[in-house]
C-alpha cells in the first residue's frame, strides 16, 4: 500500500518552474486534504524533505478554521505560539497568526523564519484566504542553494564568527519621538506584544532559556542579544544550509531602497537603538559589500508563485527561506508554525 501511495504522489506532482518549487499536489475530485494528510504522512514527508516544500491546490479550504484544522493535521497538534518573534502581527485563533504586519509597497526580504533563536519552527504552513489582487507572491529560495552560492571567503568568515543578533523591542514609557518614528518606519514591536506578557520577568525567563540577554533602559524597552551560528545543518539530513538573518537584521540601500535607507538610518542612528541590527558574533560589523553578494546569492535562488484562494503551503523551515513582494489591493495570507 504503501509503495502504491509514494507511486501515487510522485506521478501527482506538478511543477510552476524550473526550480520545482514548490511541487504541487492538485486535489482529485471530492479529495479531502485532512484525509490524505493522514494517509499519506511519510510520502508527503519523503516529497517535503526532498523539495523542501508541497503546495496543495483546489482542496476546498476556505476558512481559517479549515487551515487550522490541515495545520494541526500536519504538525500532530503541536501548532507553536508565535514567542519572542520581532515581527509586528495579529493573532486569528489558536495556533494561526495573521502573515506579517508590513507596508505593501514594501518587499520583505528572504529569511528562514525566528533564525535568530537556536530553536526556530522546525517547519511552517501558509493558507491563502484571500489572494492577492496585484504581486504579493510569497518567494522561496533553497537554503542549500544559497550555501552553495556565497562566496568562499565571506562563508569562510561567517562560519568562523557567526552572527550576533540585537533586538530593540520597545516598552510602555516609549517617548513621543520613538513613537512617531515607529510609526513612520512601521517595523516596530514591543515586548508585551512579541512575548505576550506585561511581566517583565516572564520575558527575561524565556530570553534566558533561548540563550539571550536582556536589558532594560529608561524607557522600559527589552534590549536582546544572543549569538547563534550562520550555518546550520538540517536535522534530518545533515546537509549544511544558510540559516540566519544577517540580510533582514542589516539594511543596506540595494535590499531597502536608498531612500527609505537613509530614513531609516536617520531615525535611527545607533545601530542598537533601531528594532534590530546584527554584527559578527565577534562584535565586528557586517560589510555592506558581503551584504550585497549575500543578497545576490539568495536573489539567485529565489522563486515566485502566484496564489490562488485556498493554497495551503507546507514549508521546511530549515531548507526553504520565505518573504513577500509588494502588492496592491487585498491579501490575507494566515500562518501556523511548528
Amino acid at each position: 500500500m504503501t509503495d502504491f501511495l509514494e507511486s501515487s504522489l510522485e506521478n501527482r506532482l506538478t511543477f510552476l518552474n524550473a526550480q520545482k518549487l514548490p511541487p504541487v499536489i492538485m486535489a482529485a475530485k471530492g479529495e479531502s486534504l485532512l484525509e490524505l494528510l493522514a494517509s499519506a504522512a511519510l510520502e508527503l514527508a519523503a516529497i517535503e524533505r526532498r523539495f523542501g516544500a508541497i503546495l496543495f491546490r483546489g482542496f476546498g479550504l476556505r476558512t481559517p478554521e479549515d487551515f487550522h484544522a490541515a495545520a494541526d493535521s500536519c504538525f500532530s497538534g503541536a501548532l507553536r505560539p508565535y514567542l519572542g518573534g520581532i515581527s509586528p502581527r495579529g493573532q486569528v485563533m489558536s495556533g494561526v497568526y495573521e502573515s506579517t504586519r508590513y507596508p505593501s509597497h514594501l518587499r520583505i526580504p528572504q529569511h528562514n523564519e525566528m533564525s535568530y533563536l537556536p530553536d526556530p519552527p522546525r517547519a511552517l504552513a501558509f493558507f491563502c484566504e484571500v489572494e492577492p489582487g496585484r504581486g504579493g507572491e510569497t518567494p522561496l529560495a533553497d537554503s542549500r542553494s544559497i550555501y552553495q552560492c556565497i562566496p568562499q571567503p565571506i562563508l569562510a568568515r561567517f562560519e568562523m564568527h557567526g552572527i550576533r543578533y540585537h533586538r530593540h523591542l520597545y516598552g510602555p514609557r516609549r517617548n513621543p519621538v520613538t513613537s512617531a518614528l515607529s510609526r513612520i518606519i512601521e517595523l516596530h514591536t514591543s515586548w508585551m506584544e512579541a512575548f505576550s506578557t506585561d511581566d517583565r520577568s516572564q520575558v527575561e525567563r524565556v530570553c534566558a532559556e533561548q540563550g539571550a540577554t536582556v536589558r532594560w533602559n529608561f524607557e522600559e524597552s527589552a534590549l536582546i542579544t544572543n549569538t547563534l551560528p550562520a550555518v546550520r545543518e538540517h536535522p534530518e539530513t545533515g546537509e549544511k544550509l544558510w540559516f540566519n538573518q544577517a540580510s533582514t537584521f542589516v539594511s543596506t540601500p540595494r535590499s531597502t531602497g536608498l531612500a527609505r535607507w537613509l530614513l531609516y538610518h536617520a531615525a535611527f542612528p545607533s545601530p542598537y537603538r533601531r528594532p534590530f541590527h546584527a554584527t559578527l558574533g565577534n562584535g565586528d560589523p557586517i560589510r555592506i559589500a558581503d551584504l550585497n553578494a549575500i543578497n545576490g546569492a539568495i536573489d539567485s535562488a529565489t522563486v515566485k508563485f502566484l496564489w490562488q484562494r485556498g493554497d495551503f503551503l507546507l514549508v521546511d523551515n530549515f531548507l526553504i527561506t520565505h518573504g513577500r513582494m509588494p502588492f496592491r489591493g487585498e491579501r490575507r495570507i494566515l500562518v501556523a508554525i511548528h
